[in-house]
């Protein structure tokens, strides 16, 4: 099978511009029109601010010297250290992680790292890698069909559109047990932790997805829809969505919310865009498995 030609054209193909022809092949991020807020660093946050803002993007490289010849890639849920150590022993020097990994929800720089954030930072510059955070929602065909890749692999298909895709995907169903979902999940991701909220035998016809969110109550428009019965989410802060699911049930409402843990729900996405991303390079691309890290303990 001939490789595919390189939509950069003849000039060495750098990180900065397969970021570029990426950008330009995903579409805007979803949250663009929010508005970009300026970088900072995690140590100079005030109280709350690791915390991603309403409408930060977080797209871009975020460690290394992107301004080299790509000589391959590895795409990763999260580049971790065991991923960071593949992408050298393959030879490759732009890693993508759908996730953070320098400890923040932006992956903010700081000014003196902790010890094991310090290491990480040095095995990026000794191996002269780059990494490129690519977590955005994109409005672009390919864009929106690699945010979809985890409730495709579930069985859902055809998002409701009066949602911005960076809030998360909404999806009708006919009547589906929670647990067959449940099932469904634990089949396709790697994760021994999901912990649900609500009732396994109910019958749902409404699912929301989302990987994440690092605000408070960031995902209660969803779950507070009419058309949601299920929220499968990554995250959630405890003290506030929780138990406004739990609050909701009490009352009376046909709702339950799925923890899955953001690294394993990012797993089919980072699959799919290894997948697409052989089509617009003629560079080695390489899917690493993420390892979340979490264990069920009996």
């Amino acid at each position: 099978m001939s490789q595919p030609q390189s939509p950069l054209g003849p000039n060495a193909e750098t990180g900065h511009r397969l970021f570029d022809a990426i950008q330009a092949a995903l579409g805007p991020e979803a949250r663009r029109h929010y508005g970009v807020d300026p970088a900072g660093r995690r140590d100079m946050a005030i109280a709350g601010g690791s915390y991603r803002p309403v409408g930060a993007l977080v797209d871009g490289f975020r460690a290394g010297d992107a301004d080299v010849e790509v000589t391959g890639i590895v795409i990763a849920a999260r580049a971790s250290t065991p991923v960071l150590q593949r992408a050298v022993a393959l030879g490759a020097n732009i890693v993508i992680s759908r996730s953070p990994f320098l400890g923040d929800a932006q992956d903010r720089s700081v000014a003196r790292p902790e010890q094991a954030l310090a290491e990480k930072i040095q095995l990026i510059r000794n191996h002269k890698l780059a990494v490129l955070r690519l977590q955005d929602p994109r409005t672009g065909p390919a864009g929106v069909s690699i945010a979809a890749a985890l409730p495709e692999a579930i069985g859902l298909s055809q998002p409701k559109q009066d949602v911005n895709l960076a809030e998360g995907l909404i999806y009708e169903t006919t009547p589906t047990r929670i647990l067959d979902l449940v099932r469904r999940v634990k089949a396709t991701l790697p994760t021994q932790t999901v912990r649900l909220v609500g009732d396994a035998r109910a019958a749902i016809t409404g699912v929301a997805v989302a990987t994440e969110t690092s605000r408070p109550n960031g995902l209660a428009p969803l779950i507070s829809r009419r058309d949601v019965n299920l929220l499968i989410c990554g995250e959630v802060h405890e003290t506030e969505t929780t138990p406004y699911v739990m609050d909701a049930i009490a009352l009376g409402q046909s709702k339950a919310m799925l923890m899955v843990g953001s690294i394993a729900m990012e797993e089919p996405a980072a699959r799919r865009l290894t997948d697409w991303l052989r089509t617009i390079t003629n560079k080695q691309v390489t899917y690493v498995p993420s390892e979340e890290g979490l264990r069920e303990v009996a």
